[in-house]
């Protein structure tokens, strides 16, 4: 099947299973909720009886966030620890949201229900944070050593350049390189996820390695779709940007239609999210039915 045949049947899947983006956005807005809390009090605690709090609707004032920054210099150390623990906290949720996300997709036809959905999630999570583990050396060798041989490739064809054009062409090379290269690494991990789940399967390692030599036969089909994918999630942030850029800010009333739009863009994101994991189960099924690729 093409890959044009299957992005249309993942955007039919993701349009049926439209709770699934719904769930995700809900969780993620009361996660971002209880992060944002504590950083939210001590804000209104320093601009409620200032005159700042009028230019703060306007625009971020430079010098109250110098004089913020040294009223609180002592806490800075907890700041960062409540930053750090917040990431590592969401790496968990997103891990624990993905095996509802991706059990839900292989429900035939079937749309789950909040207790399906959490049952999902939680069968599949101590798989997918194994995997998650397995992931963080992956992805330090992607961005340290291949992106280093990468840069130092362009950096050495650079190295007698005349001009500057070389160097940002170089600049913006290094970028795209890296961005691909997570991409890739991104998109096999997501196989592995699918695999774990669509087969029942408990051992990451060998599903990693069974994994490996069924997206590697069919490669370009299996990026081609996520760049499919990709190009949709960029034109939804494209198109964000822009009306972002028109809505005015500086009432209470426009600062509500820019945090109605910012969310409306977080749904959006939710069901670029499922259309990526709904496209890559298309090619998952897809390979599995051909004899040639699946396990003996």
């Amino acid at each position: 099947m093409s890959n044009l045949k299957l992005f249309a049947k993942a955007v039919g899947t993701t349009a049926r299973q439209g709770r699934l983006a719904l769930r995700l956005w809900a969780i993620n807005l009361l996660f971002s909720l209880l992060v944002a809390a504590p950083f939210a009090a001590a804000i209104q605690g320093q601009a409620a009886h200032s005159l700042a709090a009028d230019s703060l609707r306007a625009r971020m004032d430079v010098d109250w966030l110098t004089d913020l920054g040294t009223r609180f210099q002592g806490a800075a150390p907890l700041a960062l620890g409540l930053l750090l623990a917040a990431l590592l906290l969401y790496l968990l949720l997103a891990a624990f949201l993905n095996g509802g996300i991706i059990g839900g997709l292989l429900r035939s036809g079937a749309r789950p229900t909040p207790a399906e959905f959490f049952h999902d999630c939680g069968l599949y999570f101590w798989r997918f944070l194994r995997l998650l583990l397995l992931s963080i050396p992956l992805y330090l060798l992607i961005a340290g050593a291949l992106h280093g041989l990468v840069a130092g490739l362009l950096k050495a064809l650079t190295r007698q350049a005349a001009t500057e054009w070389p160097l940002v062409v170089a600049g913006v090379l290094r970028l795209l390189a890296l961005v691909l290269l997570l991409g890739i690494v991104s998109m096999f991990l997501d196989y592995v996820k699918i695999g774990l789940a669509a087969g029942n399967r408990r051992s990451v390692l060998r599903e990693t390695w069974r994994t490996l030599k069924l997206v590697l036969r069919r490669f370009f089909k299996a990026w081609g779709l996520y760049l499919l994918a990709g190009l949709a999630f960029v034109a939804l942030t494209l198109l964000y940007l822009e009306v972002a850029r028109l809505l005015p800010a500086g009432t209470p009333l426009l600062l509500l239609a820019v945090f109605v739009w910012q969310q409306l863009f977080v749904l959006g994101r939710q069901f670029s999210k499922v259309l990526f994991f709904a496209s890559e189960i298309e090619l998952y099924k897809d390979l599995e039915a051909r004899p040639q690729l699946s396990d003996k």
